[in-house]
């Protein structure tokens, strides 16, 4: 099913137009050495150029009612039918996060004992809800579809995500030593499918992969506060996850689940 307006829309300029954008926030998160909550750097106010990106794009190419149209789509909740598809939206992160927090410890990580600030949740999930809206317009609103229709679903969504792994690889490595930039990179890839497989079930819900992206970013910042995250445990499960969804909805659509009965 393709998005109104989705035939007239260039994902590659797209992606090369939030390079451009994202550039001055990676040199000040560079030079500056201010660190936002959770450690992020500077450079993670790079959000908002997915938004910008397609509100550019998608106003030359179709006019500000197309635009707004994009925006609205993001926070439409009704656009989510089949409530059930709640459950993986919002779960499937805490659950990775706590596989890969039981491997490491499985593999003798010197971990302390988990604790959350649920009030520090509760923030995170307003200012990643905003995060997430800015980024998933770009990302599911505007390029998602034109590149199903060329690749199909897994193509074009391993392409969208080494994409968005590749956009944030910077920031990665403003924090990080290379090795785990390296595995944050292939969690976001496999993060992505399970965007686009949770999108194409939920009526090509853009709201669905914000709620989706609000979970990583939250579980990602509430285990910084209260444990370890290391994504060299992240990925694989993360990967495994993907791996399931593909071999049980298929790859072409990711929305023929295997086992259905109709």
């Amino acid at each position: 099913m393709a998005t109104r307006g989705a035939w007239s829309r260039s994902p590659w300029t797209f992606f090369a137009l939030v390079f451009v954008l994202a550039a001055p926030f990676v040199l000040l998160g560079e030079f500056s050495g201010v660190r936002l909550p959770a450690n992020l750097p500077l450079s993670a106010l790079q959000f908002v150029v997915p938004l910008v990106a397609a509100a550019i794009l998608v106003g030359i190419n179709d006019g500000a009612g197309e635009v707004r149209r994009l925006l609205r789509a993001a926070v439409d909740v009704s656009s989510i039918r089949r409530r059930i598809w709640y459950a993986p939206i919002l779960l499937i992160m805490p659950a990775v996060t706590l596989a890969s927090y039981w491997l490491m410890r499985l593999a003798g990580q010197p971990l302390p004992e988990p604790r959350i600030s649920w009030t520090a949740v509760l923030i995170y999930c307003v200012i990643y809800f905003i995060a997430g809206v800015a980024e998933e317009v770009g990302w599911t609103g505007y390029a998602t579809s034109p590149m199903q229709q060329r690749w199909g679903a897994l193509g074009g969504g391993a392409i969208v995500g080494t994409v968005w792994a590749a956009w944030h690889l910077v920031p990665y490595l403003q924090l990080h030593e290379p090795a785990w930039a390296f595995w944050q990179c292939a969690f976001t890839v496999a993060a992505r499918v399970i965007i686009v497989w949770l999108h194409n079930n939920t009526g090509h819900s853009v709201f669905a992969a914000v709620l989706f992206h609000m979970t990583m970013n939250v579980t990602y910042s509430a285990s910084e506060d209260g444990w370890s995250y290391d994504p060299a445990f992240a990925a694989p499960v993360m990967l495994v996850a993907a791996a399931l969804v593909v071999a049980l909805w298929g790859p072409k659509t990711l929305a023929r689940y295997r086992f259905s009965s109709r």
